[in-house]
């Protein structure tokens, strides 16, 4: 259910980025409209509105009053308290609402990062690959004509991790696999267990366009891998590996001229369409 979840959300990110033209910009700004009103509805529907407009309307007149009266300490003292009394209302009629915003950031943060957060490495650009392994099994990293494995395998004994570094040589849709063996000395897996050596690959794009939604990871648990890298396919479950991952480059969005990382771009523009839009949709906050 998990995994086919992560789909239909990337399913849903390729039509708004075929929308926005491979412009991460207009993605981000579409991206940012339709979840500030998708927050308005959600603020709407689980609010009680006339309550909360009248909790907003005691909390602001605190606070004026807190601005007011700076003389007697006593008289601050009370005005502090029925801030925070104010302030706590407000909160609690708006947790709700809150906790139902949970679920799709949930979902559109991971299809926002996999598309804007990263992109495709450069022909001659490299990146290191890592592999979380258990010690009793071989590790061998596998590149297709358009990787090269420059070097590796480097234990990382701190992370647990085996560490390569790879080349992109010629651009298109690449793949890394790694194949795993049993260590030397160890006993061979049991008939019908399946074949001593598994092969496990890792999608790698090079000097590509557009806007797909970028595998940096592979996971071993299926939750790990919708919050972390909807698009890609989970490991097994039968295999021993814990994760095999790429660091791929980040990519650069310009907003108005200036380079944001795209999670401060995001809040920014949807809090402002969301303030713009609440009075046409009638939504109190």
């Amino acid at each position: 259910m998990v995994t086919g979840l992560a789909h239909l959300c990337t399913r849903l990110g390729d039509l708004l980025a075929a929308l926005a033209s491979g412009s991460p910009a207009v993605l981000l700004v579409i991206a940012s409209v339709l979840f500030a009103v998708l927050a308005l509805l959600i603020f709407r529907w689980a609010t009680p509105q006339q309550r909360l407009a009248a909790a907003r309307s005691r909390l602001l007149g605190r606070l004026l009053e807190a601005a007011l009266y700076q003389d007697d300490l006593r008289v601050i003292l009370r005005v502090q308290a029925g801030v925070v009394a104010a302030n706590l209302r407000y909160l609690v009629l708006a947790l709700p609402a809150l906790a139902a915003l949970a679920l799709p950031l949930l979902l559109v943060l991971p299809q926002l990062e996999a598309r804007l957060g990263r992109r495709a490495l450069d022909v001659g650009e490299a990146a290191l690959v890592s592999a979380v392994v258990p010690a009793a099994t071989r590790a061998v990293l596998v590149p297709t004509g358009g990787l090269a494995v420059e070097a590796g395998p480097v234990h990382d004994a701190a992370r647990g991790e085996l560490v390569w570094r790879v080349r992109a040589l010629a651009p298109g849709q690449h793949a890394l696999g790694l194949r795993l063996e049993p260590a030397a000395g160890s006993p061979p897996a049991d008939a019908g267990s399946g074949p001593d050596a598994v092969t496990l690959a890792l999608p790698v794009p090079v000097a590509t366009d557009g806007l797909a939604a970028l595998t940096a990871a592979r996971h071993g648990n299926v939750l790990a891998q919708l919050v972390r890298d909807p698009a890609g396919q989970p490991l097994p479950a039968d295999q021993p590996i814990g994760q095999l991952a790429i660091t791929l480059p980040g990519r650069e969005v310009r907003i108005l001229g200036l380079a944001l990382p795209w999670w401060l771009a995001f809040t920014i523009l949807s809090l402002l369409i969301g303030l713009l839009l609440r009075r046409p949709l009638r939504v109190e906050l």
